[in-house]
């Protein structure tokens, strides 16, 4: 006997996410490509693909080894640090491969980590 309103079949109706969108990523001047999904950090995608166009560090954020100008496209980025990322080169489009999110195919430039001058103490010698 079936009740008005029920669903009496016994299947169950899942949510079910679409794959996420993946993009095309190029190195500059290169014949480097990968696919990036977009719920994967730039570097995670090329490390997945077996490629070793950007340098791997720390995978956090942390090291700055991965740094990369972005030529063209969109990319969501997770916050980075300021260490290696200064204020306003996101807007030129130097980020960290570890921390941003392919939004659309993206062409890009690997770019080696600024090294900050070591600055040495100076020892003065003792009086005479």
């Amino acid at each position: 006997m079936s009740t008005p309103g029920m669903n009496n079949n016994n299947s169950q109706t899942a949510c079910i996410n679409p794959p996420p969108q993946k993009h095309q990523v190029w190195i500059d001047a290169t014949d480097i490509r990968f696919m990036a999904a977009e719920d994967k950090s730039l570097l995670v995608a090329m490390e997945a693909t077996g490629q070793a166009a950007i340098e791997v560090g720390c995978r956090g954020g942390g090291c700055g080894r991965c740094r990369v100008r972005v030529l063209e496209g969109e990319f969501f980025a997770k916050r980075m640090s300021k260490a290696h990322i200064h204020p306003g080169d996101q807007e030129q489009g130097l980020v960290l491969a570890c921390r941003i999110f392919a939004r659309s195919d993206l062409r890009l430039l690997p770019e080696p980590p600024e090294l900050h001058p070591v600055v040495q103490p100076t020892v003065s010698s003792p009086p005479e």
